[in-house]
């Protein structure tokens, strides 16, 4: 088939990496009439052609401008952060949402509980050395964000016996919260908390919540744990309140410049443990059920899943 005879149908693109399993897999869920070409560097022609693109944002946003034809981008990543700053708004764009609840609860209490209980302290030591004992049960946790993967972390902790409250700017609050907050309360949000989670998508109203006042609210020995996007945290900011002795530690996994450089003062500091981008790395087979469901609703004009909104930025 020529691609000129492509322009009257749809045309599904698939934004691949070497070695990555997406191709084969959106293959499985492709309709035999639906004409795709997988590629991480197609040539004009199905560009040109392209109604459908499934991938990581960075990558789209790279083609974007080549594909006057597009209707519809399915992301593969949480964030769209690159899509979000691309010009172009003439296409629905939906999010990955509703697979990294399980590993994010993991990540996060995974560090909350090896912080609390000193683990790996106890696993380092040379000799017996019996502490105090210690326990989550009762400690408060803040959710900055209350989305499905907030949710998802909120009721595991609380399985644990913490109690959360969560962060948003509507103050809408989802049942698993004891009680949420919007930001022009985020001091009584943050007062006497033993530990804040961020999850907030990179918007400009998300820039630098995390800030001195805030880090000062929060109760004395607390732990950070930044996991949605690097903007959120005043790094400057949280340096200077982790030197002064008020905070216990910093788990970050997000940075406003990614990779870290090795120059970065987080490396060295004693309170700062960088993991990299890594609590919640994309579950490929998760994506393509996402998608699956999308496709299946864009063939027969019906609304999408996980809309975003381009001037909210999620």
């Amino acid at each position: 088939m020529s691609a000129n005879s492509w322009y009257s149908q749809d045309v599904l693109l698939i934004l691949d990496d070497q070695n990555s399993p997406l191709a084969d897999l959106c293959a499985q869920v492709v309709p035999a009439d639906l004409h795709y070409g997988a590629s991480s560097d197609p040539d004009p022609s199905l560009l040109a052609a392209t109604t459908i693109m499934i991938g990581a944002p960075d990558k789209i946003a790279r083609f974007l401008s080549d594909a006057p034809a597009l209707k519809w981008v399915q992301s593969t990543w949480a964030g769209v952060t690159p899509l979000i700053n691309h010009p172009r708004r003439d296409y629905q764009l939906t999010g990955l949402k509703g697979v990294f609840g399980q590993v994010m609860s993991e990540y996060v209490l995974g560090w909350i509980l090896a912080l609390e209980r000193q683990i790996l302290d106890y696993a380092q030591d040379t000799s017996w050395n019996q502490r105090a004992p210690v326990t989550v049960l009762g400690k408060r946790l803040g959710i900055m964000g209350t989305g499905d993967i907030a949710c998802d972390v909120a009721l595991a902790a609380q399985a644990l016996g913490l109690r959360v409250t969560g962060f948003n700017r509507s103050g809408h609050c989802p049942p698993v919260f004891e009680s949420c907050f919007t930001y022009e309360q985020r001091l009584d949000f943050a007062k006497d908390l033993d530990y804040l989670l961020c999850v907030m998508p990179n918007t400009p109203e998300t820039d630098d919540l995390v800030s001195t006042d805030l880090l000062h609210a929060l109760a004395p020995n607390a732990v950070l744990l930044n996991t949605g996007r690097g903007n959120c945290v005043d790094e400057d900011a949280l340096v200077q309140v982790l030197d002064s002795g008020h905070l216990r530690a910093a788990v970050l996994d997000v940075f406003n410049e990614e990779p870290l450089p090795s120059s970065h003062r987080f490396w060295p500091h004693p309170q700062v443990y960088v993991t990299s981008h890594t609590s919640a790395p994309t579950n490929i087979e998760a994506a393509v059920r996402v998608f699956a469901q999308n496709l299946e609703r864009f063939l027969k004009n019906q609304p999408l899943l996980h809309v975003v909104d381009f001037a909210k930025g999620y």
